[in-house]
């Protein structure tokens, strides 16, 4: 009995915790006088998607039923024991010789029950030219950002999952360099026949310890998905819900958009600008199907009467062999379309 309710109070004390972040949002959001959207934030590396798996579901999934180590280093919550021994490696190029790379690993600590998460998440921006006010180049420079992370998962009661992840980031462009401190904290709940999880996660929680000039808030983000998988058919579906410290998303201009034409967002497109869906189709035991739709992304990319083609669609699939999982994610951004790589690994012969 003490020790059923030993664990009965360590999730209400992570329940309040995720209660107090919500009241204490202030401090680590910026809200401007044009469109209610979050304010600059520094680290914004830390928003992009660690794993091709979760840039084919549309940017973030926190929910996933199958275990998968790359969004797991998103969202502590997912680590599992059957993770033990796994290692995620992922490759994602961008323009002008900017490249993600992401690397990470579990094992899992039998006799604390405690599975342990380890990564690396790094941009590296190519070689820039350093020039004096003049416009004469003084040299190059290799500008880069990364954060590393331990993170930690246990399951004090069954079917619910408490996991942490703290990082410490850093930031080289040059002369300028910062670095901080963030913490996430993610809950996730499991149904006992498998086929849904919700889970609610508090994105980087922290401080810059050095700044480049002023100090700059991070970028919190408050997250909640569901996946549901069918019982009678290969497929699942998720819906994940972000930023919901914030209501109105999108940079709203009104000057500017009455001078151009353009339609300032109702309270409908507000609601959907939160939302990402998307939805895996298993084929057999070894290959799945990835589809996502991210409305927030459609909305600020797509150009008032112009073709905006797959702006906020995302694609990918996955190869599940004996001991390893090859995955591939691509997202499209106007005529521009971004492939992501992904390889699990598991060490151990299970």
């Amino acid at each position: 009995m003490r020790h059923s309710f030993k664990k009965i109070h360590k999730l209400g004390v992570f329940i309040l915790a995720l209660f107090f972040c919500n009241i204490s949002l202030q401090g680590q959001t910026t809200i401007d006088n044009i469109g209610g959207r979050e304010g600059n934030a520094v680290y914004n590396f830390l928003t992009l998607p660690y794993s091709s798996k979760a840039t084919a579901l549309g940017g973030i999934n926190i929910s996933s039923i199958k275990p998968d180590l790359g969004l797991a280093m998103y969202n502590p919550s997912l680590l599992s024991p059957t993770m033990d021994g796994w290692l995620h490696l992922s490759v994602k190029p961008y323009l002008a010789d900017i490249k993600q790379y992401d690397f990470s690993g579990a094992n899992y600590i039998s006799n604390k029950k405690l599975t342990i998460g380890w990564g690396i998440h790094y941009m590296d921006y190519g070689t820039v030219a350093m020039t004096d006010i003049a416009g004469s180049q003084l040299g190059d420079f290799h500008p880069n950002d990364y954060s590393v992370q331990l993170s930690a998962a246990a399951n004090y009661i069954k079917n619910i999952y408490i996991g942490t992840t703290l990082k410490y980031i850093h930031s080289n462009y040059g002369l300028y360099k910062s670095s901080g401190l963030a913490m996430d904290i993610g809950l996730s709940y499991q149904s006992s026949n498998q086929l849904s999880q919700v889970s609610i996660l508090v994105k980087n929680l922290g401080t810059q310890l050095t700044s480049y000039m002023a100090k700059e808030e991070l970028p919190f983000n408050l997250i909640v998905g569901w996946t549901k998988k069918l019982e009678n058919a290969p497929f699942q579906f998720s819906i994940t819900a972000e930023k919901l410290s914030l209501w109105r998303l999108a940079y709203n201009d009104t000057s500017f958009n009455t001078q151009q034409g353009y339609n300032s967002p109702g309270s409908l497109q507000n609601l959907f600008n939160h939302l990402i869906l998307s939805g895996e189709v298993f084929i057999g035991d070894q290959v799945s199907l990835n589809l996502g739709y991210n409305f927030m992304r459609r909305f600020d990319l797509n150009i008032q009467n112009q073709q905006n083609g797959f702006n906020g669609f995302s694609t990918g699939l996955a190869l599940q062999l004996s001991r390893m999982e090859i995955q591939y994610g691509n997202a499209f951004f106007q005529k521009n379309m971004y492939h992501h790589f992904s390889v699990m690994y598991q060490l151990k012969n299970k």
